[in-house]
């Protein structure tokens, strides 16, 4: 009976050690559980802007200079030199190529001869023409002789004018041998080098020259924007070129074509763009926006805080439980630095637009907020794209 009851005491002591390991055991987990849950997530909140806008439509196209000329040469004759600098801006009668004037040079000197000798036999004329009139009046010589005398003066007043004409038509050859541009614009390289035989039937021009201020920039618009904007009179454009951010640029829209591309079903539209310093140049990408004047209220949220799923956008947003929750949102363009959606979010929303990695759908997050507009400007950690 002794062994049984010492064995029995044994027993209920191990069962109380284990009970009491069991209990210990299970608080602990109990009590990480606890801690785990309190650890949420931290997320940087902003609610979106508002701000009214007027609707508008973006385009591309490029600039094109009003007037682009081929510099040839009229003179015939050995190419001398080049007077510029390949791609500077030049004005209107720079003098741009010599082709070898001293032909020229030579026939003007002849010409010039000519008119001098025509004119010295045309005033001789003259003075016989006078004494013979005298000595008509006294019958000391016949009509005939006078009319003579007469027709000789015209004969070289003729001689004299068309001797006139011979140098003025040297001096223009001898002014074709200095090629000068005939508009104020950018020059390009050079496409025939001096030493080459030149003339009016070379086939390649010696350079070309584009006009620079102002620039045209066309694009093509729809059907319904086309008749839009020759109802409004034109109106305006706003266009921002490469390295520029934006649309900087507020010019006038000048011209509607007068047909529609039947292929496209677009109409031509250009926009005029003020160039005085230079700058831009002919054939340059543009982005052009157009508005339509009906402003309205649209939301604006950081770039940053817009997630990709397969071909659709969205963002979270976390509600008044502190749960993230998917929200596929229309985006517009940027305005201001900021994207515009158009549909999916109310001003109230808090979205996330840090630490987007970190959430899922439904999962309770601890929320910071801030300003949207300090979204861009604090630092922070690169983020991994959804």
């Amino acid at each position: 009976m002794k062994v049984i009851r010492g064995l029995s005491n044994r027993l209920a002591i191990a069962i109380l050690v284990t009970s009491l390991a069991a209990a210990v055991g299970c608080g602990r987990r109990a009590e990480a559980g606890t801690s785990a849950g309190e650890s949420h997530p931290k997320v940087t909140v902003a609610q979106p802007l508002s701000a009214t806008v007027a609707d508008f439509t973006e385009h591309t196209g490029r600039t094109e200079a009003p007037e682009a000329v081929e510099i040839r040469t009229r003179a015939s004759g050995h190419l001398v030199r080049a007077a510029f600098r390949e791609g500077d801006l030049v004005k209107k009668g720079d003098l741009l190529f010599v082709v070898d004037p001293r032909p020229y040079q030579a026939a003007l000197a002849r010409a010039q001869a000519d008119l001098q000798s025509v004119r010295a036999d045309y005033e001789l004329a003259k003075k016989n023409a006078a004494r013979a009139e005298e000595l008509l009046k006294t019958n000391v010589i016949p009509q005939r002789d006078y009319d003579a005398q007469s027709a000789a003066v015209d004969q070289f007043g003729a001689r004299r004018a068309a001797a006139a004409a011979a140098v003025s038509s040297a001096e223009l050859d001898l002014d074709y041998a200095y090629v000068r541009s005939p508009i104020a614009g950018r020059i390009g390289r050079i496409l025939i080098t001096a030493g080459n035989i030149v003339g009016p039937g070379t086939a390649s021009p010696l350079a070309t020259v584009v006009s620079v201020d102002p620039l045209y920039v066309y694009i093509d618009v729809s059907e319904v924007e086309g008749l839009r904007l020759r109802g409004a009179g034109g109106g305006v454009a706003r266009v921002g070129f490469p390295g520029e951010d934006g649309y900087p640029h507020e010019v006038p829209i000048d011209f509607i074509d007068n047909r529609v591309d039947p292929a496209t079903g677009t109409l031509k539209v250009r926009a005029v763009v003020r160039n005085p310093d230079g700058r831009l140049s002919h054939g340059l990408f543009a982005r052009v926006r157009l508005t339509d004047g009906a402003a309205r209220e649209v939301l604006l949220v950081a770039d940053r805080a817009i997630a990709t799923d397969q071909d659709r956008r969205f963002v979270w947003v976390v509600g008044a439980d502190g749960r993230a929750r998917y929200h596929a949102v229309k985006l517009g363009p940027l305005e201001d630095g900021l994207r515009v959606v158009r549909e999916g979010l109310s001003p109230s929303d808090r979205v996330v637009v840090r630490g987007l990695q970190r959430v899922r759908p439904g999962v309770e997050v601890t929320p910071e907020l801030i300003a949207m507009r300090a979204v861009d400007s604090q630092s922070s950690p690169k983020e991994t794209p959804q």
